[in-house]
């Protein structure tokens, strides 16, 4: 379940990059305003993709942030 929720929101994440992208290649006509302003795009892109490759790799191992955990006390 967590893999296709990553999926999803990758996929969410990886549409809204592509039309940044495709949005700035038809508005910047200069290649070092677009080089300046697409390296930024590119890097946000790639630290979601980490982070969210990260959280699932976690949570794939049972300690992410949305496992619990139950305890059991026991007395003496």
């Amino acid at each position: 379940m967590i893999t296709l929720k990553f999926l999803s929101t990758w996929l969410k994440i990886a549409t809204i990059a592509a039309l940044v992208f495709v949005i700035e290649i038809a508005v910047i006509h200069s290649f070092w305003l677009f080089v300046l302003v697409a390296v930024p795009t590119v890097l946000i892109f790639a630290v979601l993709t980490g982070a969210l490759w990260r959280e699932w790799r976690t949570a794939r191992r049972g300690d992410g942030a949305y496992s619990v955990q139950y305890i059991r006390y026991e007395q003496d």
